[in-house]
């Protein structure tokens, strides 16, 4: 009896589990597929440029031409100028592409060997830029162009043919560019002025509600709504809002601070996100607490409304209260609001002083392209992978298992996270799209239609569906590209009913095949766990925020600054990946070992910190340059010195894989910080003459490393 109660005990935590799991998929999705401001509007373009080139291609018949309509879903961005960047880059790309492949086609078709040289060589070579071109879409983009058109040069036909289809596969490409950027242009006054901006206001006016409401003890009738709509958007992240920064064209100053508004907000909402799990019941203290942390809020918010900076908030730690998550809370809008003030950047000479970032936007490869054995591996390991993948459909004869390479291409991403989630979103889109949707529209919808209107609505409500996926967040977004491309593939080769169901059969079938090759070949070899990735990223991280400051006393004037800048967009740089690793760990080996759960949770939690912690660093840097003022306080020393001890014990430990990575405080950081408070406050009553921005930005950078470093997660 004991087993049989033990055996039923089992049962049902293995269905609880599962359910959960359910609900977990289901609040992700609703999270995702939610609209947003700005979402409609982008969704439309995308669907009007893909349905005005799939017109344009029916109306003029040109052959092979499915990825003419779905390159609009890759050139289309939040802003005008990143969609007129991303279609320039694909564009020139294409051309390039398709130049190597007439010229290397016709050079090497004499020869059965030659030309399966020339293939092994193009698909290395563009698994070599995936790796190393700096705008990663022109690099797919490359690749499936080229995928294409190596099994136009496999056919057994006539080389004026496989040339006369290649130029009409660059025709449609060119095409679809071209109509997206019309239709940007004829729709730029619905673009709005600030996205980011936007969608960073409506995260704070969320937590206001929420702040609001527990002071209010729950009374307030909209409250319930605001707690789902801000657990929504925990659920959903910031990866959007962080491709907004990347694609939005801004300087290098309002990159560093953006990136670190958006790390802090989301921070906030993280922790929103949890409070909301206790009632609304509250001691006396709480309650005042919230409504000065709710009132410092919407005071970011309004000043971000009008694009004004905003008010200093001084951090203190010194509070009393029954929920501890609370003092985190404060301390987050502590950060975000000494993140968008100006002191930190005020005087700063923008005419002068070039700006880096747009230095490198003239760069066609990233800085380490030549010099990095790493990207000679991940040509190897994707080249190998997809040439597999060739080698198997040609001996047998099944070329409609192309798609393989397709996928090799689209998902080859250098941790395996990362790998294996495009390739989960690949296998899911095609699935939807050409089984799902294509299967169903070519069975029951076509043979129904007659007309080009008909169809054209047809096809508008198929991009539709996968326009609204492919806006959501970088954890979906990508099998809603793949719903588009997959449907294209399946319906939009050819110029009437297509009556066999083995073009979806093999498309599907190919993915698996490539899906297989890069779990047996691309995942072992020279392949990295994002926990080993991420371990080794984060010490350096902490310690490029460590050093900051090092080797700058031998430059002077805008070499001085450019040094600083590069210094701090490289940390920058940093971020985001550490970042996109945390994201990709789950699609990993679970349950991860002991030692790489406690480093993604210490990652999760203080990488907004360490942002704060960069910021304010450069920003005392620049303000000491602008000022002039050399002659440093002995306490300003001191909290510089102590902060870089700090930074580089706990990069230590982090490389000594220790389960803790705190440092124990010292008696030496209470007498700083009760020295930088007394110093403070004497300034402010007029008893002391010194640059109070300077003490501020001290005083906030030695609480931010020593919370980081000192304290629990």
């Amino acid at each position: 009896m004991s087993d049989i109660v033990n055996l039923q005990g089992n049962k049902k935590s293995q269905d609880a589990a599962s359910l959960s799991r359910s609900g977990s998929l289901w609040t992700l999705l609703q999270a995702e597929l939610s609209t947003y401001p700005g979402r409609p509007l982008l969704a439309f373009r995308i669907i009007l440029s893909c349905t005005l080139t799939m017109f344009l291609i029916m109306v003029f018949r040109i052959p092979g031409a499915a990825l003419g309509a779905y390159y609009p879903l890759l050139v289309s961005r939040d802003n005008l100028h990143s969609t007129r960047r991303s279609a320039l880059w694909i564009a020139a790309t294409c051309l390039s592409g398709t130049g190597e492949v007439v010229f290397g086609g016709m050079l090497f078709a004499g020869s059965p060997f030659l030309h399966l040289l020339w293939v092994c060589g193009s698909i290395v070579a563009v698994f070599y830029l995936i790796s190393c071109l700096k705008v990663y879409e022109a690099a797919v983009a490359l690749g499936l162009m080229i995928t294409n058109a190596i099994t136009v040069w496999d056919q057994p036909v006539s080389a004026d043919q496989r040339i006369r289809q290649t130029l009409f596969t660059l025709l449609a490409i060119l095409m679809g560019c071209a109509v997206t950027i019309l239709v940007e242009y004829l729709l730029a006054h619905t673009h709005p002025p600030d996205t980011l901006l936007e969608r960073v206001e409506q995260r704070l006016v969320l937590v206001g509600r929420i702040l609001r409401g527990y002071v209010n003890r729950g009374s307030d009738p909209d409250w319930v709504e605001a707690q789902y709509a801000v657990k929504r958007h925990s659920e959903r992240g910031t990866g959007t809002l962080r491709e907004l920064i990347e694609q939005g064209g801004y300087t290098f100053e309002e990159r560093q601070r953006l990136s670190t508004v958006v790390a802090l907000s989301g921070r906030l909402v993280d922790l929103v996100a949890t409070l909301t799990e206790m009632g609304p019941s509250l001691s006396v203290q709480d309650q005042e607490l919230f409504s000065a942390i709710g009132k410092n809020v919407m005071l970011i918010r309004d000043r971000l409304s009008h694009r004004e900076t905003s008010e200093w908030v001084d951090i203190d730690d010194m509070h009393v209260v029954g929920v501890p998550i609370l003092i985190e809370i404060e301390r987050t809008v502590a950060l975000l609001a000494q993140s968008l003030s100006q002191p930190i950047w005020d005087g700063i000479d923008t005419a002068v002083a070039p700006d880096l970032a747009n230095g490198q936007g003239s760069r066609i490869f990233i800085a380490d392209t030549f010099s990095s054995k790493e990207n000679v591996k991940f040509a190897i390991r994707g080249g190998i992978s997809a040439i597999a993948c060739y080698f198997f459909y040609m001996s047998v004869g099944w070329t409609g298992l192309s798609s393989s390479i397709a996928t090799c291409i689209l998902t080859a991403l250098p941790t395996t996270g990362a790998a294996r989630h495009k390739q989960l979103m690949r296998f899911a889109g095609v699935v939807l799209g050409a089984c799902a949707l294509g299967f169903t529209v070519q069975t029951i919808i076509l043979p129904q239609i007659d007309s080009i209107l008909s169809h054209t609505l047809l096809f508008s409500f198929v991009i539709f569906l996968g326009a609204w996926v492919a806006t959501s967040g970088p954890r979906i977004a990508f099998c809603g590209a793949q719903i588009v491309l997959a449907y294209e593939l399946v319906n939009l080769n050819r110029f009437s009913i297509n009556p066999s169901l083995v073009p979806a059969r093999d498309t599907v079938l190919g993915i698996v095949l490539g899906i297989a090759a890069m779990w047996l070949i691309f995942d072992h070899l020279w392949a990295k766990a994002s926990t080993e990735s991420l371990r080794s990223l984060l010490g350096r991280t902490v310690r490029g925020i460590a050093d900051l400051d090092i080797g700058l006393e031998e430059h002077a004037g805008v070499a001085y600054e450019r040094i600083l800048e590069g210094k701090t967009d490289a940390v920058m740089r940093k971020f985001e990946r550490l970042r996109s690793l945390v994201d990709v760990s789950i699609f990993e080996a679970f349950p991860k070992a002991l030692p790489d759960e406690i480093l993604l949770q210490h990652t999760r939690d203080y990488l907004p910190q360490l942002r704060a912690a960069l910021l304010l660093k450069a920003g005392l840097i620049h303000h000491r340059l602008v000022s002039g003022n050399q002659c440093q306080r002995e306490v300003v020393i001191e909290v510089q010195k102590r902060c870089s001890e700090l930074l580089h014990i706990a990069a230590a430990q982090v490389d000594a894989e220790s389960p803790d990575l705190r440092v124990p405080q010292s008696n030496a950081d209470r007498e700083i910080h009760t020295r930088l408070q007394s110093d403070t406050e004497l300034v402010r009553k007029g008893a002391l003459e010194y640059d109070i921005t300077e003490l501020r930005l001290c005083s906030s950078l030695f609480s931010v490393v020593h919370h980081v470093t000192t304290a629990n997660p």
